[in-house]
C-alpha cells in the first residue's frame, strides 16, 4: 500500500511533513506513527523509517537517536 503511495505524487511524504507540524514540529518516532494512524496513514515502523530517512536526505526532517530504540523526528523549518 505503500509503495504504491510512494510512487504517485509523494502523498504520504506531504502527510508526514504535515502531521509533524501540527504536533509542534517535533515528535517520538513512535508517537508520529500513532498519529499518522489517526489520520488514516497505516504504516509499519519499517515503512516509516524508510520514508524519514527519504525526508532526511531531502532536508525536510532531521532523525536524532535518544537510544537504541527511541528516536525523536523534528521537522526542518525553512525561513
Amino acid at each position: 500500500m505503500v509503495k504504491k503511495l510512494i510512487r504517485h505524487g509523494g502523498e504520504v511524504y506531504s502527510r508526514v511533513v504535515e502531521t509533524l507540524d501540527r504536533v509542534g514540529g517535533k515528535a517520538l518516532e513512535i508517537n508520529l506513527l500513532e498519529e499518522l494512524k489517526k489520520r488514516d496513514v497505516n504504516l509499519t515502523l519499517p515503512e516509516l523509517r524508510r520514508l524519514l530517512m527519504k525526508l532526511e536526505i531531502h532536508d525536510k526532517v532531521r532523525v536524532l537517536s535518544l537510544d537504541e530504540e527511541r528516536k525523536i523526528v523534528e521537522l526542518i523549518k525553512r525561513d
